[in-house]
């Protein structure tokens, strides 16, 4: 719904002065944000990140080291040895086989679009139905109604970078250099083509959420590599730093309304702070998008557990950002609620 349309329900009293006063003075202050964004983007894309005590006086060979090493904070309990030891036991031969495709024949799935080639290079920004390429414009500039045919949404698909996880579980079980190659190659080639704020990559909080939680299951494997460089590393940080920063900046919140978009912003930074409390900024996204997630459950869960936007394929995409956070947050001794926990159980249901 356009912002002329809800400020005319407000008139009507559909929604009341306060809520369209404090939606004004938002949209002014996001407009202000902007602006003051657009002029910081290359020198925040430039800067490394910024770490807390004492990670932040560490050489680069002991950040290194640490990463490689570390035991907290605990992943998804899918990620622990375990669960390695099975897939070696019973789908090992597959996993790592359909890993060696990708990185031989660039093909993997895509969600909805079945199997895609990118023999001739990933072009990150081309709508893959109707061949239409983004451009790289200022992400609050860019216009998504368009008469061509093609959708942003397909290219988001593609930029969520969750077939890098599949990659990172073969190399959790094979130890091939390569898929750790195939993995910072891919990251580069994203980077340089999505440059920080630009294009449509960067256009909506969601996505970047989504990538962001993807790269963290993918990394959580490939850290541990003994071929990771104290460079490379340095740049997969820089990365989820831009992506952290980048949500909290562009929040999808509304005094008028909230939808999944907000839910899964703030659930992806609710995963950033968990899983890297060595970034300056990891525990302010921790608390605020923890107090954010639960404020969310009770605004947008009824009370019979069905998603208050009356979608199955909402519900279970909502269902399954909270199962998998609420999960993360009890392997790290973050306490949610039991009456949190119940409202998971009736969804669930």
């Amino acid at each position: 719904m356009s912002f002329v349309r809800k400020l005319r329900r407000a008139l009507r009293g559909d929604i009341s002065p306060t809520t369209a006063t404090l939606e004004i003075l938002r949209r002014t202050n996001a407009a202000i944000r902007s602006r003051n964004e657009r002029n910081s983007l290359e020198r925040e894309s430039n800067q490394p990140a910024s770490l807390c005590h004492p990670y932040s006086k560490w050489s680069d060979s002991q950040l290194l080291e640490h990463f490689q090493t570390r035991l907290t904070p605990r992943p998804l309990p899918g990620f622990n040895a375990a669960t390695l030891e099975l897939i070696k036991a019973r789908s090992r031969d597959q996993v790592v086989e359909s890993a060696l495709a990708f990185i031989t024949d660039h093909r993997w799935q895509i969600l909805g679009f079945g199997v895609s080639s990118f023999a001739a290079g990933i072009d990150w920004n081309r709508d893959l139905l109707s061949g239409y390429e983004w451009p790289l414009t200022y992400h609050r500039d860019l216009t998504f109604l368009r008469d061509d045919g093609s959708d942003a949404r397909v290219v988001w698909e593609l930029n969520r970078l969750g077939h890098l996880v599949p990659l990172a579980c073969a190399y959790a079980v094979d130890r091939d250099e390569r898929f750790l190659n195939e993995f910072l190659a891919q990251l580069d080639s994203w980077l340089k083509n999505n440059p920080f704020g630009y294009g449509v990559n960067w256009a909506c909080a969601m996505e970047v959420a989504l990538r962001a939680i993807n790269l963290l299951a993918a990394f959580e494997f490939f850290r541990t590599a003994p071929q990771l460089t104290a460079v490379d590393l340095t740049n997969v940080l820089n990365l989820f730093q831009l992506h952290g920063r980048h949500i909290r900046r562009n929040l999808e919140y509304s005094y008028i309304a909230t939808s999944n978009h907000y839910m899964t912003d703030v659930v992806g930074l609710v995963w950033l702070g968990l899983l890297l409390p060595e970034l300056a900024d990891a525990t302010r996204w921790r608390e605020f998008g923890l107090r954010e997630m639960l404020r969310e459950i009770d605004k947008q869960i009824l009370p019979d557990g069905a998603d208050f936007e009356a979608s199955t394929g909402y519900h279970r995409l909502i269902l399954e950002l909270l199962l998998y956070t609420f999960i993360l947050c009890r392997e790290n001794e973050v306490e949610i609620p039991e009456r949190y926990w119940n409202k998971l159980h009736q969804m669930l249901e």
